[in-house]
């Protein structure tokens, strides 16, 4: 015997969304009921911090100096000649008549 009417659909409970733009009452995705998130183990072999990871110090501070197109100019054309960088030769220049004693 046919039913009379419609076919009822299934009902849907429209989409809620967290704070970051993430639908959280999500049960299935494509049919496919999803895992229960408290109950899945999980671990990971990379990242985190780890002893000796990342760039050796070099005993040098950062500095922001600002200077002439020409000052940086010189500095550059110097570097390249003597195949140094240009805190290398920035820093020679100004040794040369630096006293710690003052």
């Amino acid at each position: 015997m046919k039913s009379i009417g419609k076919p009822k659909k299934p009902k849907i409970d429209p989409p809620v969304f967290d704070a970051a733009g993430y639908q959280i009452n999500l049960k299935e995705l494509n049919g496919t009921p999803l895992p229960d998130l408290s109950k899945v183990q999980t671990f990971s072999l990379w990242g985190g911090a780890r002893k000796g990871a990342g760039r050796k110090s070099s005993g040098r501070t950062p500095v922001l100096l600002r200077l002439t197109p020409k000052t940086i100019r010189g500095l550059r054309a110097a570097a390249r000649k003597q195949g140094k960088t240009i805190s290398d030769i920035a820093e020679e220049r100004l040794v040369v008549g630096y006293d710690p004693g003052t």
